[in-house]
């Protein structure tokens, strides 16, 4: 991709440690490439600080994330190779929609045999998966739609995938993976601090060993 736009920003800041300052400077680019395939662009952002090198040549550790479009998870539980699978899909959303399908299927895939789900196709392991509790009952609907799209771009089946479906099939992996791999520990910290939570409100109502009643006179 051509490079249409670049920005640069520098900060120093200090740390404390063993009594002493010591400086730290932040490094952040932004850089604008524009695709001659699909003439749609991509924001690139680059961090890299002096407390971060390689231990070998000890250079700079660069951080690079793309800000748009919007390929990435929120990857607190969702398995690495799952991840990339789908960031990979997304990438190429905007260039050729029948190789975006593939790679949300293979994503799923993937997703399935994570969760050790049986069955012949992706239709029927999704559909394990439901039975399993894994994923909800509705999902025996769109995985009939997922199956077919995902067989018809596999094979090569002169079909146009348009921006509608291929976003679709997308926002419908983005939620399934949500709901396989994030939910479940974000409840689960919820519960928790709902439970400490409650548990402190009950220690708080409790009367103490040395409660006494007053009483006070309405002549005093």
């Amino acid at each position: 991709m051509k490079q249409i736009a670049h920005y640069e920003r520098e900060a120093e800041e200090f740390i404390v440690a063993m009594g002493n300052h010591y400086p730290i400077t932040f490094y952040t680019y932004w850089d604008l490439y524009l695709c001659p395939v699909c003439d749609q662009v991509t924001l690139l952002k680059t961090s890299k600080n002096t407390e971060e090198r390689d231990p070998v040549d000890y250079t700079l550790t660069p951080s690079e994330i793309i800000l748009y479009p919007n390929v990435s998870l929120e990857d607190a539980g969702i398995p690495q190779k799952v991840r990339k699978s789908f960031e990979a899909a997304m990438r190429i959303k905007n260039v050729e929609g029948t190789l975006c399908a593939i790679g949300v299927r293979r994503t799923l895939e993937m997703m399935c045999k994570d969760k050790g789900a049986r069955g012949k196709d992706l239709f029927h392991k999704l559909k394990d998966l439901s039975e399993k509790g894994v994923l909800p009952p509705i999902i025996n609907d769109m995985a009939k739609v997922l199956r077919v799209l995902g067989n018809e771009a596999a094979h090569g089946d002169d079909r146009d995938f348009s921006e509608e479906v291929i976003e679709s099939m997308i926002r419908f992996t983005h939620v399934i993976l949500d709901y396989v791999y994030n939910l479940p520990g974000q409840l689960s910290g919820i519960q928790v601090k709902m439970g400490k939570s409650i548990e402190n409100d009950e220690v708080l109502s409790e009367p103490g060993p040395y409660k006494q009643n007053i009483t006070v006179s309405k002549d005093t």
